[in-house]
């Protein structure tokens, strides 16, 4: 198997390069990862700009890694359009990302934007995010990956996009393993208001979680009981009900 690795953190992210040289026992690994930190940078593309890449070792190399000057979404683009053409990946993996990228946050995530970019190729999708990266944590969770990626993708063919959440500790079995709906991240005073010593206002974009319980078992609550959650998503937006909604309002006899 062939899997193609991306992130927001940057090449230099140990999440990784700590699973691409992990992974790299057992499947053939490709990285095309941002030069820089690219986080919450969603899908954005560099259009603006020329990118460059750079190969970080040798062709024979297992992982092969590779940087661009952009973002996820960029780099992912590059890899599938250009870079690997002749040799399509079996698998886009994306992380393990420094943070949770749980419930709606999704939309501002670059590590989960950059695994989405496989759906555009019929390509099968995995994201990985744990709530706080260290090197002791990714130990435990490299096996359970590993055996995630044999259960769900080898053999069970899963054609789709999983977005997989970890706690700050925890088994990594599937006894703690949940796939549950997404769910909703709230955030309360958003706009840090400062002023500098000259006077002159400026702002961080900043906030505080709120969190309330929902109809159903989302990422999000099971997150908090100290799971593994997955979700599956797509790159559709499209709400069926709001459509039939709209219809009716406009099509009413």
């Amino acid at each position: 198997m062939h899997i193609l690795m991306c992130n927001d953190d940057g090449i230099l992210a140990g999440g990784l390069r700590n699973l691409a040289d992990y992974l790299g026992q057992f499947y053939r690994i490709t990285v095309v990862a941002p030069a820089v930190e690219q986080s919450a940078k969603s899908h954005a593309l560099t259009t603006e700009n020329p990118l460059k890449l750079d190969a970080y070792n040798g062709e024979d190399e297992n992982p092969r890694l590779y940087a661009l000057t952009g973002t996820p979404s960029d780099c992912m683009k590059f890899g599938l359009s250009y870079l690997l053409t002749d040799d399509i990946p079996d698998l886009v993996v994306s992380g393990i990302n420094h943070g949770f990228n749980l419930g709606s946050d999704v939309l501002y995530s670059g590590t989960v934007s950059a695994a989405m970019e496989s759906c555009f190729y019929g390509i099968p999708g995995l994201v990985l995010s744990v709530e706080r990266y260290s090197t002791e944590r990714a130990e435990e969770m490299h096996p359970f990956i590993h055996d995630l990626i044999e259960k769900i993708y080898v053999s069970g063919q899963f054609p789709g996009l999983l977005n997989v959440n970890f706690p700050l500790r925890g088994v990594c079995d599937w006894d703690h393993f949940k796939i549950v709906s997404q769910g909703l991240q709230t955030y309360s005073n958003i706009i840090d208001a400062r002023i500098n010593s000259r006077g002159q206002d400026y702002y961080w974009l900043a906030g505080e979680l709120d969190y309330g319980a929902e109809a159903v078992p989302t990422d999000v609550e099971y997150a908090r009981k100290g799971y593994i959650t997955a979700v599956a998503l797509t790159w559709k937006q499209q709400s069926d009900s709001d459509m039939e909604a709209v219809q009716k309002i406009l099509y009413k006899k």
